[in-house]
């Protein structure tokens, strides 16, 4: 994965168990950003299913991030998130599923969803696909977004 991209995934704060349908655009939203984000966040605590991780974003949006990553040995992963940047935050879900799960580093794709932000990206919405791989051995993430704000 490249390291160029900045994850709005890892922007994922992981958790959500499912992916629903993006919001329509708020009314008066005018500007779209095409964003193309990746994040290598860390591990910071778990409990049960779910795995914290923080971390550094880059590409489009640059910040940090708090991934909630819900993992329960099944092939279906989820995760809610909130990435943030100076004066602004997006925050949102995602889900999506393993595609080798009894690889030590299984890869996953999935769709994610913005669903607030503040700041600049006040009443932000969006959307996208998510792409990343989880580390069994470090509980770290990477994690790729590509995706449309509205905001």
């Amino acid at each position: 994965m490249s390291s160029g991209l900045g994850l709005i995934a890892t922007l994922l704060a992981l958790g959500a168990p499912g992916a629903g349908a993006a919001r329509a655009p708020v009314a008066g939203s005018a500007r779209v950003l095409r964003v193309r984000d990746e994040g290598r966040v860390h591990f910071v605590r778990s409990s049960g299913s779910q795995i914290i991780d923080e971390g550094p974003i880059g590409g489009t949006l640059r910040g940090s991030t708090r991934v909630r990553f819900t993992y329960d040995g099944s092939p279906d992963v989820g995760a809610r998130f909130v990435i943030w940047g100076s004066g602004w935050s997006l925050g949102g879900y995602a889900s999506g599923r393993l595609s080798n799960p009894a690889s030590p580093d299984p890869s996953f794709r999935g769709s994610l969803t913005l669903t607030s932000g503040s700041g600049r990206y006040a009443h932000a919405q969006g959307s996208g696909e998510l792409f990343g791989v989880f580390n069994r051995r470090s509980y770290g993430l990477i994690v790729q977004a590509i995706g449309k704000l509205h905001y």
